[in-house]
């Protein structure tokens, strides 16, 4: 059941609707403008992108989701009647709609990046199913965001550090007050609830969040969104398509 919208919705039905919605945008005989006919092909290719490596809670997660993808839908007209999509296109669909409709404050993102490197550290050496690294694919306007986004919040740590560390030097300047400088600059940087470093954030740090943020979706539910997904941003079939780039960073 998906758990996070209004009321509880049978995933039947949340399925017909994400069908109707590909029927919808398949038959529609007005072709959608094209914002971008200028740009290059490489700068409008789709980009792919790493989860990175998966905590056990969110592999699992995943796990739900790639085993959906191989049950037999008689609304799909493929080999087996199987969706036309996947685990890629459930990560994007999710770090999609993440974007659209929960983008993620700078402070937000540096806080939750901290607590995955310290749930992986604690998680090292355990055994993790299957999928604990998903490759995936942005359309190309919301690659962009994704890593202007990311670059943001790496700078808005770094100045969130300078700040503190130019207020701890105003308050106690002078060499006699170095030890009482860096206890201080501790103290203000644990206030304000940010790593002591600013870290480089990958662009597995948004796909995590997603995946976390679509967790209490149903398995169906999930799997109707990447095949919508994949039928409004993709130029062929997931396993056999070649419009596809390689982002310049946060891979």
């Amino acid at each position: 059941m998906d758990t996070d919208s209004g009321g509880p919705v049978e995933p039947g039905r949340e399925v017909d609707r994400m069908l109707e919605r590909i029927d919808d945008a398949q038959t529609d005989p007005t072709p959608a403008p094209d914002d971008d006919a200028g740009e290059s092909e490489p700068a409008r290719a789709a980009r792919h992108y790493s989860t990175g490596k998966l905590t056990i809670a969110q592999a699992r997660v995943v796990d739900g989701w790639r085993r959906q993808l191989t049950v037999p839908d008689r609304r799909f007209s493929t080999p087996n009647n199987r969706p036309p999509a996947s685990s890629s296109d459930c990560v994007a669909a999710a770090v999609v709609h993440l974007l659209d409709h929960a983008e993620p404050e700078p402070r937000e993102l540096i806080r939750y990046a901290a607590r995955m490197r310290e749930n992986l550290a604690l998680e090292r050496g355990r055994a993790f199913p299957a999928a604990s690294v998903v490759s995936f694919y942005l359309p190309a306007p919301y690659a962009l965001r994704l890593d202007a986004m990311l670059t943001a919040a790496q700078d808005h740590h770094a100045e969130l550090l300078d700040q503190a560390r130019d207020r701890v030097h105003t308050e106690l300047p002078g060499r006699e007050n170095a030890t009482a400088r860096g206890l201080r600059m501790m103290s203000a940087v644990a206030e304000l609830g940010i790593p002591h470093k600013a870290y480089i954030l990958p662009a597995g740090t948004l796909a995590r969040l997603a995946i976390d943020r679509w967790a209490r979706k149903s398995p169906a539910t999930v799997v109707a969104a990447a095949v919508a997904h994949g039928s409004a941003h993709h130029e062929q079939m997931h396993r056999a398509r070649h419009d596809m780039g390689v982002g310049d960073a946060h891979r």
